[in-house]
Parts: structure tokens; sequence; C-alpha cells
């Protein structure tokens, strides 16, 4: 698994479910699935107040990561 794919996993979860509950268990399963080098942004999402709202942002500036 790749970063790619990780971010993908956390969009569904938060076009699918819409919680932030969800978002969070959606990123703690992934996290353990990427490169030690590549965890930062995925534990970023899991320790936040408000995941949803974090992979929203995250989603409208893809183009930039």
């Amino acid at each position: 698994m790749n970063l790619s794919d990780a971010t993908l996993v956390l969009l569904l979860a938060a076009r699918i479910h819409g919680t932030d509950e969800a978002v969070r268990a959606s990123a703690k399963s992934v996290v353990k699935k990427l490169p030690r080098s590549k965890r930062d942004l995925i534990y970023k999402v899991i320790d936040a107040k408000n995941p949803l709202q974090l992979v929203g942002f995250i989603a409208e500036n893809l183009d930039e990561l």
C-alpha cells in the first residue's frame, strides 16, 4: 500500500460514512500497512479533533500534495 491508496481509503470513508469515527477507524486500519516514512499524514488524521474536516481539507488540496 502507498500513501495514495491510504488517502483514497480515507476519502471513501468520509464520503460513504461521513463520521469522524469512521475516518479515524479507517486511518488506524491503513496506517500499519504503510512504510514508516509515509505514516505522518495518517497519524495526523488519527490524532485530529475533527478527522472528517481534516480529510475534507486534504481532498480540497490534493493537487498540491
